[in-house]
C-alpha cells in the first residue's frame, strides 16, 4: 500500500513540476495570453481604443508609451494587439512592422526593414526600396 502511494505522490510531484515549468517558460518568453496587467488597466482601455479608432476608422493617432525598463511597456503593447487582431475588421485593415530602436538607427535603416517586412521592395531606376 505504501508502494502504491509513493507512485501516486510522484506522479502528482511530476505533474506539478511540469506545469511550473510550463508557466515559468510562458512567463519569460512573454508568450502567455494571460499575464495579467496589473495597475494599468485604465492605460490599456485606453490603448485599446484609441489603436481600434486608428485601425477602422482611419484616424491619425500616435501613441508614446514610456517607462522603466521591465515595467511592462512591451507586454501592453503585445496584449493590445492581441485583443485587436481578435476582431476581423480591424485585421483586415493593419499591417504589423515590428523595429527595434538598438537596430534601427536612422530613417534609412528603419525605412528598408519597414520595406522588408511588409514585402514591398521594389526597383524603381536603379534603386532598391
Amino acid at each position: 500500500m505504501s508502494n502504491r502511494k509513493s507512485k501516486s505522490n510522484n506522479l502528482i510531484h511530476t505533474e506539478c513540476l511540469s506545469q511550473v515549468q510550463r508557466i515559468l517558460r510562458e512567463r519569460f518568453c512573454h508568450q502567455s495570453p494571460n499575464s495579467n496587467l496589473f495597475g494599468v488597466q485604465v492605460q490599456y482601455k485606453h490603448l485599446i481604443e484609441l489603436l481600434k479608432r486608428t485601425a477602422i476608422h482611419g484616424e491619425s493617432n500616435s501613441v508614446l508609451i514610456i517607462g522603466p525598463r521591465g515595467s511592462g511597456k512591451t507586454l501592453l503593447i503585445n496584449h493590445a494587439l492581441k485583443e485587436l487582431m481578435d476582431i476581423e475588421e480591424v485585421r483586415e485593415n493593419v499591417l504589423q512592422v515590428h523595429l527595434n530602436g538598438l537596430l534601427q538607427i536612422n530613417d534609412k535603416i528603419a525605412l528598408k526593414e519597414i520595406t522588408r517586412q511588409l514585402s514591398l521592395e521594389n526597383v524603381v531606376g536603379d534603386k532598391v526600396f
